[in-house]
């Protein structure tokens, strides 16, 4: 069973440096922000607030502006309370996408030594991201997702664990990591599907590359039959991340205007 879900690709170090560098202009203006609290009214540290609500502005305004990015519906995820959201990873713009389109905060896994940077530790822990060693099998992690679903927040999960820079056209293999959170906690599990993005695993060109990208949602998955003592079952984790596959190949059908694949792609190792 993985840890998390990273891309550890060997360009990864400098990605993560220019990562940083993007972070910073959201990273200064949010700890230029005063945090607004009422008195008598109880807050959850992880969804947006008046803090966060800028910077959540102008990401919907660069996607909807730079990638062209229709509205296609919210992200159907609970008004509050813990929630798994998967989706499939087309570039490092991804998280973006997938944020501008969700009214909850999304704390991403992210890489470790990007988190400790100075430079955006803080705007890091504000929003919740989870720090992941690059090898993937960070235990760690695993828990401070479990935990982050305990406090009632938001985890989005790339089950491919790493970018398949294809815009959407292909699904990569899905890892069992989403299944044993999702088994684990009991979470609502929601997937998300991403086409039309620009084809690289790069930041910059990412970024800078215009697009038509799109943002789909699913129902839940069902997870009725499983209960929380089958996570540690490879042959429950295996099943279940075959549920969450053919949900992603059914919005990729939806977002692409394809046949639903009957036979889905096998499923990545569980480890």
């Amino acid at each position: 069973m993985e840890a998390a879900n990273l891309d550890p690709s060997p360009s990864g170090r400098n990605r993560d440096v220019m990562t940083a560098w993007l972070l910073l202009v959201p990273a200064v203006a949010l700890l230029a922000i005063p945090a607004i609290r009422r008195a008598g009214r109880p807050r959850t540290r992880a969804e947006i607030g008046p803090a966060l609500a800028p910077l959540w502005w102008a990401a919907r305004a660069y996607c909807r502006l730079w990638h062209r990015l229709g509205f296609d519906g919210w992200a159907p995820l609970p008004a509050e309370g813990p929630a798994i959201l998967i989706a499939n990873h087309t570039c490092c713009i991804d998280h973006l996408l997938i944020q501008s389109r969700s009214r909850r905060v999304l704390g991403f896994v992210i890489a470790r030594n990007m988190y400790e940077m100075p430079i955006v530790h803080r705007f890091c822990v504000r929003v919740g991201c989870i720090p992941v060693e690059r090898d993937g099998r960070d235990l760690r992690a695993m828990r401070s997702a479990l935990r982050a679903l305990e406090e009632g927040r938001v985890v989005p999960i790339f089950p491919e664990g790493r970018i398949t820079p294809q815009g959407g056209r292909a699904l990569g293999p899905i890892r069992s990591g989403a299944a044993f959170l999702a088994l684990r906690s009991g979470a609502p599990v929601i997937p998300a599907f991403i086409s039309g993005t620009p084809e690289t695993v790069d930041v910059g060109p990412a970024l800078w590359r215009r697009s038509r990208s799109r943002v789909v949602f699913g129902p839940p998955v069902d997870l009725s039959d499983f209960n929380p003592s089958q996570a540690g079952d490879r042959d429950a984790l295996a099943r279940a991340s075959r549920r969450f596959e053919q949900a992603l190949l059914d919005l990729q059908a939806r977002s692409l205007g394809r046949t639903t694949s009957e036979t889905p792609a096998d499923v990545g190792p569980v480890a």
